[in-house]
């Protein structure tokens, strides 16, 4: 036999026992000891890859925690890979799993996702062999990433994630992002001690490899949608038609508007039971004409930052407080937030269905989808505000008596979510009663969701008497013209809704706080940073109601609930 070259091993077929034989160091690894590759020679008859497979994880982990494999798993074939493939697929449905409430439901696009990943890691294992000089390690180093890439997922970005929301969720905003950026930044270490493992002679070449490594492995953060295997299966009741859910003269929608928490009917039952004041067939058949005309006046992104998209959805029309907010919302994020062409507003009332489209699901989801069309949605960040009334069983209230309109569960909006192309970045602000019911099923690594109140919360200050919400001006008025951070406007708005809410429970001592939710990832917090970071904020807009109270003040009764039975679409 010829005598063995560097990086060459002997298998000697004649053995009945596996036999383990340590590779001569070549000229790059002699003398430093950096990353020694042991191997092992099996006998014809044993295909076993569990030696090696347990060996390539032992190196991942090692990696995963940011010390310099031992080099065994380095001879790794294909069996290896496609094991950890397997390996990632149940490491990120764990995470899934942890992650999201029962009951369960099975989304296979998040299968996709981590198979694209998956092949990502072999591009970069292959490039990190190739700058190594070491061709035949190619299958050994993916398989190595892609071992870590799944311990990393569960033992480094999954619980910093929950610090990083549990540090958001009481107001530490900065060290809040500090953990984010040490999640993300995580990656790059882990694949540069595997690269200065391979190229132990030139640690800048090392840092060369480990930074196309990143930009191609972590591709799968901007480039690819953020789909979970997991997400929670909610229903909503569906009623069997709409005359079944709507009693005659719209009555049922009038209580929907009107009723409170205790389901009694308010004095603007009375007002909502008479004729409309527009002609309901005729505004159903303006509405593809007058969303068209909304759409059109969408321009196109601006080349070289991060734009900002807003769709703005007004869902009860018996009430001129949420047109204020949603008007309101629209002047902040065109003059402030750099977004002027790049708002929609849909909106339930009567005195505006001749010039703006309705806030229904349909609308909504055309609207998404042509936002998708007009920007970068592996870069850009589309946000919608939902604001109305809500159900104790997390139902947003769309009316306007006496239109069919259907009501939106959390699912829906997930639903008009589903856009071609995916739209990655998100930010969801639902601001109605019992919100933050609709966090489980929106949540994800990049979608930031804000919520007046708790899933079993009332929120306030809606009303023929206000001019806002409570939280609609906590978070639009004050928080949003003091800071362009999405996060920290979040705390502030939560301390300033606090104080209220404490200052009207020295009269009211039954009244329960809605405590505002926040749901959030590193992922999205460092997009938020960096396009904040980027942003040229204009000055602070000042609140004018379209429709201003003449008893108007700071005194708002407790938010209605929705005891609408949600039709489906």
């Amino acid at each position: 036999m010829d005598a063995l070259g560097p990086g060459e091993v002997e298998h000697d077929m004649d053995h009945t026992h596996d036999e383990r034989k340590r590779l001569p160091p070549t000229p790059e690894l002699a003398g430093h000891g950096i990353m020694h590759i042991d191997v092992i020679a099996h006998p014809r008859a044993d295909s076993s890859i569990v030696k090696p497979y347990s060996q390539t994880l032992a190196d991942g982990l090692r990696a995963a925690l940011l010390r310099t494999p031992r080099g065994s798993g380095l001879r790794a074939g294909a069996g290896v890979f496609v094991a950890f493939v397997a390996t990632y697929l149940f490491a990120s449905l764990l995470v899934d799993g942890l992650d999201t409430p029962s009951p369960w439901r099975f989304d296979s696009g998040g299968v996709l996702v981590v198979l694209g990943d998956a092949l990502l890691t072999l591009i970069a294992g292959w490039l990190l062999a190739r700058l190594a000089q070491r061709d035949e390690f190619t299958l050994g180093v993916a398989s190595t990433l892609l071992a870590a890439t799944a311990l990393v997922a569960v033992l480094v970005h999954w619980p910093l994630r929950l610090l990083a929301d549990l540090l958001h969720a009481h107001g530490q905003t900065a060290l809040g992002l500090l953990v984010a950026l040490i999640g993300q930044s995580w990656w790059f270490f882990v694949l540069l001690v595997v690269a200065h493992g391979l190229i132990p002679r030139s640690f800048a070449r090392a840092v060369v490899a480990a930074v196309l490594g990143y930009a191609i492995s972590a591709a799968s953060w901007w480039y690819l949608p953020s789909v979970s295997m997991l997400d929670t299966a909610v229903y909503a009741p569906v009623a069997a038609s709409d005359e079944a859910a709507r009693p005659v003269d719209g009555a049922a929608d009038t209580q929907a508007a009107t009723a409170g928490t205790d389901g009694e009917v308010g004095s603007a039952g009375t007002e909502a039971l008479a004729a409309p004041a527009f002609d309901p067939e005729q505004v159903m058949y303006d509405q593809p004409a007058l969303l068209d005309a909304a759409l059109a006046q969408l321009t196109p992104r601006t080349p070289g930052k991060i734009n900002l998209y807003a769709v703005i959805f007004a869902g009860d029309g018996s009430q001129d407080v949420f047109r204020n907010e949603a008007e309101y919302a629209q002047r902040l994020f065109e003059q402030r937030f750099d977004a002027k062409g790049h708002v929609v507003v849909l909106e339930n009332n009567p005195s505006t269905v001749g010039t703006r489209p309705l806030a229904s699901w349909t609308n909504l989801q055309r609207t998404l989808q042509a936002i998708a069309q007009k920007m970068d949605p592996a870069q850009d960040i589309v946000l919608l505000y939902l604001t109305t009334h809500g159900s104790s069983d997390h139902v947003l209230l769309v009316d306007l008596d006496p239109l069919p309109l259907n009501q939106i569960a959390p699912e829906d909006v997930v639903d008009a979510f589903k856009t071609t192309p995916a739209m990655r970045w998100k930010v969801v602000v639902v601001n109605a009663c019992y919100s933050g019911g609709f966090i489980d099923a929106l949540r994800d690594d990049s979608t930031l969701v804000m919520t007046s109140a708790r899933s079993d919360r009332t929120s306030f200050g809606c009303g023929t008497d206000s001019d806002i919400t409570w939280f609609g001006k906590a978070l639009l008025v004050d928080a949003l013209n003091q800071t362009t951070s999405l996060p920290a406007a979040f705390a502030i708005a939560r301390e300033e809704v606090a104080k209220r809410e404490a200052e009207d429970a020295k009269t009211d001592p039954e009244l329960l706080h809605s405590e505002p939710q926040i749901s959030t990832s590193a992922s999205i917090d460092a997009k938020l940073a960096r396009w904040s970071a980027g942003l040229s904020a204009g000055p602070a807009v000042e609140f004018k109601p379209a429709v201003a109270h003449a008893q108007a003040s700071d005194q708002g009764e407790p938010r209605k609930e929705n005891t609408v039975t949600a039709s489906s679409r």
